[in-house]
């Protein structure tokens, strides 16, 4: 019965700290949302799309000759014009968090969201 009351308290103090980190970080401004763009596996462009007041757009042109207009609002951006065949990049849709990216495999393509400022290519946690 001990061993049971231990286990339980354990459980929830984990759960009420994960709760309490979340609010934290939530009040306290970690919805920080930063858009990196790649083409070609390059980094080409950083955004801090909470910091955006007006939509703007920009070309990103290939090698090949193929490009793709990517749209970029407050908290948010997507791609609104490629020249690619699929178009699986403009339907897609517009992102707002690190759940899914933006790709464009013909065009070489890669728009992430992260929550915080790109730091390094290094061996990550993980990796190591």
């Amino acid at each position: 019965m001990k061993k049971e009351y231990v286990c339980a308290a354990a459980a929830a103090a984990v759960i009420v700290l994960s709760c309490a980190l979340t609010a934290f970080r939530y009040f306290t401004g970690g919805n920080e949302r930063y858009a990196y763009v790649y083409s070609d596996s390059v980094l080409i462009k950083t955004i801090d799309l909470n910091a955006v007041k007006e939509p703007y757009s920009f070309l990103v042109e290939t090698k090949d000759g193929g490009s793709n207009t990517v749209e970029v609002c407050h908290g948010e951006i997507g791609v609104t014009h490629a020249s690619c065949p699929d178009e699986i990049c403009i339907n897609t849709g517009f992102i707002h968090s690190s759940l899914l990216p933006i790709v464009c495999l013909p065009n070489k393509l890669v728009i992430e969201i992260k929550d915080s400022p790109y730091e390094s290519e290094g061996i990550d946690a993980v990796a190591q």
